[in-house]
């Protein structure tokens, strides 16, 4: 998990210990938090994909120039 969904995730917390937050309100940043972490692990994913094909370009491109 991200420091700032960290964050969220104590002031959430904190704002329940309080009893500021009704279960609906509750459930609802809770299910937020579940997507953005979701959302995260989805970036990184597709950044390794793009990585590994600008890798491939390369490569191919220097063979290319080499021949």
């Amino acid at each position: 998990m991200t420091d700032k969904m960290e964050d969220y995730t104590e002031k959430i917390a904190a704002l329940q210990e309080k009893g500021e937050l009704t279960a609906e309100t509750l459930s609802l940043l809770m299910e937020m938090l579940d997507e953005m972490a979701e959302l995260n692990r989805s970036n990184k994913a597709l950044r390794r994909v793009i990585l590994k094909g600008q890798s491939t370009m390369s490569t191919r491109l220097r063979d290319a120039l080499y021949e």
